[in-house]
């Protein structure tokens, strides 16, 4: 990893962006299966039920081919904005006849023509039952997706945190006043546990709870952050943003890196924008990065601060008339966002 100079967050910091030019991209850029876009989950099933948040969107979803060679027989998931609350303390009871549930059971099982589940989708939280232990490794596209919270009810949820060392739940829910000091469930030994020690307890990397929301909210975590195109960070001719906002009651340091994904990864460099000159009082400027992996640390976040980075593609230097990578945001928390950045060339064909 390259470590890129400081001294652009120098320049960033506390400055407002202006005269930005939104780049325009052609419609079905960041289509499923952009190039670079794609990582591998891999998540520890434990034998019985295990309580899991995929966050990668499977490029074949049929869940028969998603579970193909695991130890996997029943699979279920709540659909999103369930009319009822579905929560109970055992998920083998009853659970997949409640409203809103959809299931998938292994063929050869004497209940799979009753499967209500068709499709493995990314962002989402499954109750999966494994006949032994296993590792399951699942390849897709990273999507951007906002959560719902359905309010005042349980809701079964995960989040994106760093393999080890995650944020504890105080930590995580701090920001948040529809679930601080709200009930959490979380599966153990096949049978849900409330989280009684919520400022010693960690979340943990591919793995859902219930989590009761009271109210309305909008929560994403204790950090937020927003693109002005709904498939991530879409480069063309012009300039693109991602604003990183911080809504926990502390200040937060974060490190946006780029994770390429194939062969060909984007050409990324940050517009800075100085000022000083009498001719041009704003002049944008480019600040090259590496076009490969590279990782640089952000200014701190404030309490409520955000900060805005101003990317361009430089689509000369593209061998290709579509490239992407994957941007990888992390907080000191322990939280991580996945971002895909997309570029194009409009001089070359698909």
């Amino acid at each position: 990893m390259e470590h890129i100079s400081k001294r652009i967050w120098q320049v960033l910091q506390g400055t407002a962006i202006v005269g930005m030019v939104v780049a325009a991209a052609p419609r079905g850029l960041a289509d499923d299966g952009a190039p670079g876009h794609s990582r591998t989950q891999v998540i520890g099933l434990q034998a019985g039920w295990n309580a899991v948040y995929l966050e990668v969107a499977p490029v074949v979803s049929a869940p028969g081919e998603v579970f193909a060679g695991l130890p996997v027989d029943r699979v279920a998931t709540l659909f999103e904005s369930p009319e009822s609350n579905q929560f109970v303390t055992d998920p083998g009871v009853n659970l997949f006849k409640g409203q809103g549930w959809g299931v998938w059971y292994a063929p050869g099982l004497p209940e799979a023509f009753l499967k209500s589940l068709d499709a493995i989708i990314g962002n989402h939280a499954y109750l999966i039952h494994a006949k032994s232990a296993c590792q399951w490794r699942v390849s897709g596209q990273v999507e951007t997706k906002r959560f719902t919270w359905q309010p005042d009810a349980f809701n079964l949820v995960g989040f994106s945190v760093r393999a080890t060392g995650g944020p504890t739940f105080e930590e995580f829910f701090a920001g948040s006043k529809a679930h601080r000091g709200q009930i959490i469930y979380r599966l153990v030994d096949g049978r849900w546990k409330r989280v009684l020690q919520t400022t010693a307890e960690t979340l943990r990397s591919g793995e859902a709870f219930w989590i009761f929301c009271k109210g309305g909210s909008d929560y994403q975590g204790p950090v937020r952050v927003e693109t002005t195109n709904r498939q991530g960070l879409v480069l063309g001719s012009g300039v693109a943003q991602i604003i990183v906002r911080n809504d926990c009651p502390h200040p937060l340091t974060a490190t946006v890196r780029q994770v390429p994904g194939d062969d060909s990864p984007l050409p990324l460099s940050i517009m800075v924008q100085v000022y000083g000159n009498a001719a041009a009082p704003v002049t944008p400027v480019a600040a090259r990065l590496p076009a490969g992996a590279w990782e640089q640390p952000l200014p701190t976040l404030e309490i409520a601060g955000a900060l805005a980075i101003p990317f361009e593609c430089r689509s000369a230097e593209m061998a290709r008339a579509r490239q992407g990578s994957l941007l990888l945001i992390t907080t000191d928390l322990g939280t991580e966002t996945w971002v895909p950045a997309s570029g194009f060339r409009s001089d070359l064909g698909e």
